[in-house]
C-alpha cells in the first residue's frame, strides 16, 4: 500500500503532470521552444542514472525506507522552486539536479527493492499492484491538473504538488513501511503461503547468485533489459511529455486531451493485473512481447489520428501495452540476475539505459519545432518498439512454468 501511494504522489505526479506544464514552461521560460523544455528534463534521467548504481549497491543490504525518505524531501522542495523558476537555467538546475536526485532515491528503483525483499512467487502480481498508483494517478491527474492551471496558473500548481507530496507522503513511509518481513518475523511471500504450497518452493539457482558488474556487463541477458527496457521508458517519457500537446495541435481541446490521458491510464491501471499474472504464470517473454506489440501499434495509431475517437482507441492501446512496462521490467531483472543482486542490476541498468532515456523527449521536441507536427516522432517511436520485439529471446523466462520445469528435471535426475 505505502509503494501504491508512492506511485500516486510520486511517480504518477511527475510523469502525467509534466506534459501539461509544457507549454507554459516553454512560453514562460523561451519563447515557446519545447526542445529547450524537454531537454531539462532529460537531463534529470542523467542525474538518476548517475546515481542509481551507488542507490542499488546500498539497497541490496541497506535500509529502502530511508532514501525514501530523503527522496522526498527533495521532491517536494523542487516542486516549490520551480514554482518560482524565472529562467532556462533555473530550470535546468531544479528539474536535472534537484529533481533528478530525488525521482531516484524516492522512485521506483527504491520501492520496487522493497517489494523484491518480500515477495518472491508472487513477484509479478505484487509489482503489478504496487505500481497501480501510479496509473491511478494518470486517470485523475490530467484533468485535475489542467484545471488547476486554469484556475490557479502553473506556478501555484507547483506549490500545491509540493506541499501534497510532503504532507501524504512523509508520514506514510515513517510509520508503515518496513524494509524487510524479518522485521515483523515473516518470511518472503508469508509463511502460511509457503507452508500451504510445498511444491512450488524450487530453488533457482539465479536467485541467490552475487553478481558483480562485471559479470553484469558481460550477460546477454543485462543488455536485452536494457535495450528493451530503456527504449520503453524513452518512449514514455516522450509520451507523457509531448502527447497533450499533440492531441490539441490535432484539434482536440485542452479538456478533452486531458481525458484522453486518463483513458490511457485507466487502461494501464486494468492491464497490470493481467500482466502480473501472466508473468507470474507463463515468466516474462510473452508478456513483453505483448507489451512492446500494443505500444508499436497505439504509437502508429497516434501518428495518424485525427478525431477524438481515434485519439481514444490509440491510448486505451498505449495504455495497456505500457502497464506493465514497470513490473515487466523488475520481473525480467529478476528473473535473468536474481533477486540478491536485483539493486545492483537496477541501479546498473540505470546507467546503462542512460543514452536511451535521453534521445526521445528531445528528440520529438526538435522534430515538432522542426516540422510543426509529432507525426513522424510518433512513427519513429512505433518503429523502435516492434525492433524491441528481439529482446525477450535473450533473457530468462522466470514464472510457474519454468520453476516447475525445473523441479519436473530435478526429480528425474
Amino acid at each position: 500500500m505505502v509503494s501504491a501511494l508512492l506511485g500516486f504522489l510520486g511517480t504518477g505526479f511527475y510523469s502525467y503532470s509534466r506534459g501539461l506544464f509544457l507549454p507554459h514552461l516553454a512560453d514562460t521560460l523561451d519563447d515557446g521552444n519545447r526542445f529547450s523544455i524537454s531537454m531539462g528534463f532529460s537531463c534529470a534521467v542523467i542525474t538518476g542514472a548517475l546515481v542509481a548504481p551507488y542507490i542499488g549497491r546500498y539497497l541490496d543490504h541497506g535500509s529502502p525506507k530511508k532514501v525514501m525518505l530523503g527522496g522526498i524531501a527533495m521532491v517536494s522542495t523542487s516542486y516549490l522552486m520551480l514554482a518560482h523558476v524565472s529562467n532556462l537555467l533555473q530550470f535546468y538546475f531544479v528539474v536535472s539536479v534537484c529533481m533528478g536526485l530525488g525521482m531516484a532515491t524516492m522512485g521506483g528503483q527504491v520501492w520496487h527493492r522493497s517489494v523484491m525483499n518480500w515477495f518472491d512467487h508472487w513477484r509479478g502480481r505484487a509489482i503489478a499492484f504496487a505500481v497501480m498508483g501510479a496509473s491511478i494517478s494518470g486517470i485523475v491527474m490530467p484533468p485535475l491538473v489542467n484545471a488547476m492551471i486554469e484556475a490557479i496558473d502553473w506556478r501555484n500548481a507547483y506549490l500545491v504538488f509540493g506541499a501534497t507530496t510532503a504532507v501524504a507522503l512523509f508520514p506514510a513511509v515513517y510509520f508503515f513501511m518496513r524494509d524487510r518481513p524479518e522485521e515483523i518475523g515473516e518470511v518472503r511471500d508469508g509463511r502460511q503461503y509457503v507452508a500451504d504450497n510445498p511444491d512450488e518452493m524450487v530453488i533457482v539457482t539465479e536467485d541467490n547468485v552475487l553478481w558483480s558488474t562485471k559479470d553484469m556487463l558481460t550477460h546477454k541477458g543485462f543488455w536485452a533489459i536494457s535495450v528493451m527496457f530503456g527504449s520503453m521508458f524513452c518512449v514514455f517519457a516522450a509520451v507523457m511529455l509531448h502527447l497533450f500537446s499533440h492531441l490539441r495541435d490535432i484539434g482536440l481541446n485542452g479538456g478533452t486531451a486531458a481525458q484522453v490521458l486518463s483513458i490511457t491510464a485507466l487502461f494501464a491501471a486494468l492491464g497490470k493485473p493481467v500482466v502480473g499474472w501472466l508473468s507470474d504464470f507463463w515468466g516474462a517473454r510473452v508478456s513483453i512481447w505483448l507489451a512492446l506489440i500494443c505500444q508499436g501499434l497505439a504509437l502508429l495509431l497516434f501518428s495518424i489520428a485525427n478525431s477524438t475517437v481515434a485519439a481514444i482507441l490509440a491510448g486505451c492501446l498505449y495504455g495497456f501495452g505500457y502497464s506493465g512496462m514497470s513490473p515487466l521490467r523488475t520481473f525480467a531483472i529478476s528473473s535473468t540476475l536474481g533477486s540478491r543482486s536485483f539493486g545492483s542490476a537496477s541501479g546498473l541498468l540505470r546507467f546503462v539505459e542512460m543514452p536511451w532515456a535521453l534521445m526521445a523527449s528531445p528528440i520529438a521536441g526538435l522534430i515538432y519545432d522542426q516540422t510543426g507536427s509529432y507525426q513522424i516522432a510518433f512513427q519513429v517511436l512505433a518503429g523502435l518498439m516492434l525492433f524491441c520485439c528481439m529482446g525477450p529471446f535473450f533473457i530468462s523466462v522466470g514464472g510457474r512454468q519454468e520453476r516447475m520445469r525445473r523441479k519436473n528435471q530435478e526429480d528425474v535426475s
